[in-house]
């Protein structure tokens, strides 16, 4: 049988560009070789494409590619011939469209979702006015692009920039007097930031697959996260041993359906293809709070999405078959 040729890209300049790394690190080992023939691509902080010389580790690449055809000396992409990329990238320039809009022109099909829902979902307002709109449960929240705006919904707040993931940026604010300076922290991850009425509870996690409008919308089993921290921040995700990730939930049943209904709705409502991930709060009344949704979660051996898949039985080289089973079917219909 004739080999999958794979751009696997990962790296990027986002805050998140270390996650990304060690996701295209654990992807690159567990594509089997049997059936996929990988390119390793890293995307530098300067913005060039490097292929690594070793398909199986980041080594800074020996190469730096063409992309997009120019009036220069660049007379084709050097990604020409390529049947399907990974993407492996987080936050800015990975899940907002834009690479997805690269991709888009050179006629490449790719992991994740299109340009207008990975836009959509990256954009935490824009996602939760969507999500209220379709009557599901979210915090009060405002926009901030400015450190001097004052929420009318009471404290604790949750400051976070408005596009980013990995929890960078986050700070849970008790008082008015702290609150300037967490928006001034978020605020340097971007343009906007959003404070969130904070709602204390019960932190769970769903992943969803499926292509939207085009297949079964399948929710995998859900996680709750239990940290020792006030949330789940970027220490308590990637380095603290303390974190607890209990897959599936220990939730009733009904909880557990209800939080793959929304999940799935929230994947749907957005237009979201191949694999997402949502995150909520339950709160001490039972009731379940949508938070955001990320459309490329990480791949490495502490993300969640891949113990969701464990514990269906999956193994990780069979979950990344699907996502890029979903990605081919989605740029062939």
């Amino acid at each position: 049988m004739k080999k999958i040729k794979v751009a696997l890209i990962c790296g990027g300049f986002s805050s998140e560009r270390e996650v990304s790394l060690k996701s295209g690190a654990q992807i690159a080992r567990s594509l089997t070789s049997e059936k996929y023939e990988v390119s390793l691509i890293e995307i530098a902080k300067d913005g060039r494409w490097l292929l690594s010389s070793d398909s199986k580790e980041i080594n800074s690449g020996e190469k730096t590619l063409s992309i997009l055809p120019g009036n220069t000396a660049i007379a084709q992409s050097d990604l020409r011939g390529v049947d399907v990329a990974f993407l492996a990238l987080h936050g800015y320039f990975g899940e907002d469209g834009k690479i997805q809009s690269i991709l888009e022109l050179l006629g490449i099909p790719y992991t994740g979702s299109g340009v207008m829902a990975s836009a959509t979902a990256m954009n935490k307002a824009k996602t939760n006015e969507l999500a209220a709109l379709a009557d599901l449960k979210v915090p009060p929240f405002i926009v901030a692009h400015n450190s001097k705006i004052k929420p009318d919904f009471g404290y604790p707040v949750v400051v976070k920039p408005n596009e980013s993931g990995s929890s960078v940026g986050v700070t849970i604010v008790e008082k008015e007097s702290d609150l300037e300076k967490a928006l001034e922290k978020a605020l340097s991850e971007g343009g906007e930031a959003i404070v969130q009425k904070y709602i204390a509870g019960r932190e769970l996690t769903c992943g969803v697959m499926g292509n939207s409008g085009r297949t079964e919308i399948l929710a995998l089993p859900p996680i709750e996260i239990v940290s020792p921290n006030k949330f789940f921040d970027y220490e308590a995700k990637y380095t603290s041993q303390e974190t607890q990730e209990i897959c599936p939930a220990p939730v009733d049943e009904s909880i557990t359906r209800a939080v793959q209904e929304v999940a799935k709705k929230v994947h749907v409502l957005l237009g979201c293809d191949g694999l997402t991930r949502s995150d909520f709060i339950l709160d001490k009344e039972s009731n379940l709070h949508f938070l955001e949704i990320n459309t490329i979660p990480g791949m490495t051996e502490a993300s969640l999405a891949p113990k969701e898949a464990k514990a269906l039985g999956w193994s990780f080289p069979d979950f990344l078959d699907k996502i890029i089973t979903l990605a081919l079917e989605r740029h062939k219909k």
